[in-house]
């Protein structure tokens, strides 16, 4: 059986990379400058001592996900950094963090988070603190969600910036792959994605 090799750069492209770059070649002029325009401001917001290093190919290569509105940006790190800390809330029995949990995710996405098996789940590569009262739940799931949406971004310029507008914050130790994995599976929970489209 002959083995097809793939000059090294291409092989290590994640899929997700390479159709988003297929996804950004088919939008409109001003579909891209619309997107552009949402992932330099994201950026400006979060390190604007970083914005120098980001030329226009990185803003095409950006995920969708850093053009997300704030809220939906916000509500997509909670989704991440409850998929980690399923096992802890899983023991929960009070009622004041599981009512907190249920107000920021969201009724149909906890349901569907709690049926998620946990043999599935990448526990141990990335830190989860440990949430003892409602107060929190959301700083603590949005935190450990930020380590993952770190953790998708290639090393360079990009990842740079995001890694100081979001610190403390460090990236997961979980490969690139498995983050895009996870940030797809948390757009995906409860039904309608988080921000429209991945």
């Amino acid at each position: 059986m002959t083995t097809m090799t793939m000059p090294a750069a291409t092989a290590a492209m994640p899929a997700a990379a390479t159709a988003r770059s297929a996804a950004v070649a088919r939008l409109s002029p001003a579909a891209l400058r619309e997107r552009r325009a949402a992932i330099a401001q994201r950026l400006l917001d979060l390190a604007p001592g970083a914005i120098d290093a980001i030329d226009w190919d990185t803003l095409d290569r950006a995920p969708d996900w850093l053009a997300l509105p704030d809220a939906s940006f916000l509500i997509l790190q909670a989704r991440l950094g409850a998929l980690l800390h399923l096992p802890a809330m899983r023991l929960w029995i009070d009622g004041p963090r599981l009512a907190a949990t249920r107000v920021l995710l969201g009724e149909a996405v906890l349901d569907d988070l709690m049926s998620h098996p946990e043999s599935a789940m990448p526990f141990g590569l990335t830190p989860c603190a440990r949430i003892e009262s409602a107060t929190q739940v959301g700083p603590a799931l949005r935190a450990c969600g930020a380590s993952v949406l770190l953790a998708a971004l290639p090393r360079g310029p990009l990842r740079d910036a995001l890694c100081r507008g979001l610190a403390p914050v460090e990236p997961s130790r979980m490969s690139p792959e498995l983050a895009e994995t996870l940030i797809v599976r948390a757009r995906h929970m409860g039904g309608p994605r988080a921000g429209g489209a991945a």
